[in-house]
């Protein structure tokens, strides 16, 4: 073929292959695919992440949209890895109807499955390790077998490890974890089909479908393979233990109440088998910690656990030793919890809870897997020390409601990083929140509003009775309590809160929320502080001296 007016042959050009980026995203390049290098999100990325607001290039770092707000990214359906579909040979309309349902499921906001509780601030849902993947798993080793089509069995599973997980106690607060879970799970059948049957009710939850012949399916099978393995040598292995607990769970969530018992039941005594919960802590600490954590979201009730560790029946000398008992409301400047009239087993175990609380987002969610789960299981110890205690009466506080009120914060404290995931403790924090809400009515009578204690205390209990109607009670005493003290800040209300226990990165958003709620009501009333008619330092001691008031 020639051109008009042209001596010279012409030669078929070929295209050229794409221009690569150098100053693209680190996300495009770990991926392997070209970014377009627009900013601050690139296309690429756009389509991929339902929250990713701005990508990590060289002299940007990435930021994320809040779990609860719809961005750019969730119109579009997230991409699937190329011959995903057709890796196991499957049709290409079953490969269309799944791109359909997850851009259906991509439209769908991500929220914690409590609608009380701390707000959720998961983290990034696509900052799972490199090595679990579940686009990278070898597709012979990734899972045992199941009478589930594959292509459904991966749905699930991707479905699990990017959305589900992070949602579920304890993985979304640590990277390190997963990677010691997801082998675990892979490991045994049993527990490998209860976690796609969860993923596959977490799927219908977010399409707001229930009861599905799928997951009626999924529920069937789970309960066939637990028979057939609890007549087995393996019927009271880890992966049993952790099955049934998470199917305890699961029941708890649905208002199974007798489905729920039979559960209950048996985990009690596939327990009492392996010799207690403690003992099986000390071979698997992960999985005790999953049970124990299932076990105490399904009863509800501190003092009816159906397992625990045993932890709160065992007399330690750290708890009763009133030297240790020495942790500070605010650098020195103010009294001494002891001081105060914090009883001695009190001021000891909150001073493990202001430990933990420094130790537990460097190590949970930036240590090793270890360490992370070695932390995690004395988290769940001194929880548990911390609901008993908080039933228990207290007889050496001279100021009424004071060490009750310690305790149940605490309690509260502790759940914070925990609270408004799968399984679901709303029915305990409730419970929780309006028992801390009657101590403090009498606290505050008898100490007044200028304590930076009762800020802790009232903030613990304002941030986990997020829409709850007691919100209201909590914000309005703040409002009192920053008044009197003079706070005008956020970075004023933070230092303190710091000074005594605070979890960062797990309580800015829920705090920060908080404090402009307070400071929006404090404007709205125009409300004046009133000055001391006696220190509250001499009010204390004064009272303690005379031995006046009552726990």
């Amino acid at each position: 073929m020639e051109v008009a007016g042209s001596g010279a042959p012409q030669r078929p050009i070929p295209r050229r292959s794409h221009k690569k980026s150098k100053t693209g995203c680190r996300t495009c390049k770990a991926r392997k695919i070209k970014c377009d290098e627009r900013r601050p999100l690139c296309r690429a990325c756009e389509r991929h992440f339902t929250n990713l607001a701005t990508c990590d290039f060289d002299d940007q770092d990435p930021t994320f949209s809040s779990a609860s707000s719809s961005s750019t990214a969730s119109a579009q359906p997230q991409s699937q890895p190329a011959g995903h579909a057709r890796a196991r040979g499957g049709p290409s309309a079953p490969a269309h109807n799944r791109q359909q349902q997850q851009q259906q499921l991509s439209r769908l906001s991500i929220r914690p499955t409590s609608p009380v509780g701390r707000q959720a601030e998961p983290l990034p849902p696509n900052q799972i390790p490199m090595t679990i993947a579940s686009g990278r798993l070898d597709p012979f080793e990734a899972r045992p077998r199941s009478h589930e089509p594959a292509p459904s069995v991966d749905a699930l599973m991707s479905h699990y490890l990017t959305t589900l997980a992070y949602r579920s106690f304890p993985f979304y607060t640590s990277r390190p974890l997963i990677e010691i879970w997801w082998p675990f799970v892979r490991a045994d059948d049993v527990l490998f089909h209860v976690v796609l049957l969860l993923s596959g009710l977490d799927r219908e939850h977010l399409q707001q479908q229930h009861d599905s012949v799928h997951s009626r399916q999924l529920l069937d099978q789970c309960l066939s393979l637990l028979q057939a393995r609890i007549l087995t040598p393996e019927g009271v292995n880890d992966g049993t233990l952790v099955a049934i607990a998470s199917l305890a769970a699961m029941e708890h969530d649905r208002g199974n109440m007798r489905a729920l018992d039979m559960h209950l039941e048996g985990l009690k005594r596939v327990v009492e088998l392996r010799g207690g919960l403690d003992a099986i802590r000390r071979t698997n600490s992960m999985a005790a910690n999953v049970v124990f954590w299932c076990a105490m979201v399904s009863i509800n009730e501190p003092m009816l656990l159906p397992v625990s560790y045993g932890d709160h029946e065992r007399d330690v000398d750290w708890l009763n030793n009133p030297e240790t008992a020495s942790l500070l409301t605010h650098d020195g400047s103010e009294k001494d919890l002891t001081e105060y009239g914090v009883d001695v087993p009190t001021a000891n175990i909150l001073h493990e809870v202001q430990r933990l609380s420094r130790d537990y987002t460097s190590k949970v969610n930036y240590g090793i897997a270890s360490e992370a789960a070695t932390l995690l299981s004395y988290l769940c110890s001194v929880l548990e020390r911390l609901l008993q205690m908080s039933r228990s009466p207290t007889h050496d506080s001279p100021i009424p409601g004071l060490s009750r009120s310690c305790r149940l914060a605490g309690c509260l404290h502790v759940f914070t990083p925990m609270s408004g995931y799968f399984p679901d403790p709303t029915l305990m924090l409730h419970q929780l929140v309006r028992d801390l809400k009657s101590s403090l009515t009498h606290m505050i009578r008898a100490v007044g509003t200028r304590s930076h204690l009762l800020l802790w205390l009232l903030s613990v209990g304002g941030i986990t009775a997020h829409k709850m109607p007691e919100r209201g009670w909590f914000v309005g005493h703040l409002v009192v309590v920053i008044t009197d003290l003079g706070i005008e800040d956020w970075l004023g209300m933070r230092q303190h809160l710091i000074k005594l226990a605070f979890h960062d990165n797990f309580c800015d958003e829920s705090f920060g929320l908080l404090w402009r709620e307070v400071r929006a009501r404090q404007e709205l009333l125009n409300v004046a502080p009133v000055p001391p008619t006696q220190p509250l330092t001499e009010w204390c001691d004064e009272t303690l001296r005379s031995g006046a008031g009552g726990s």
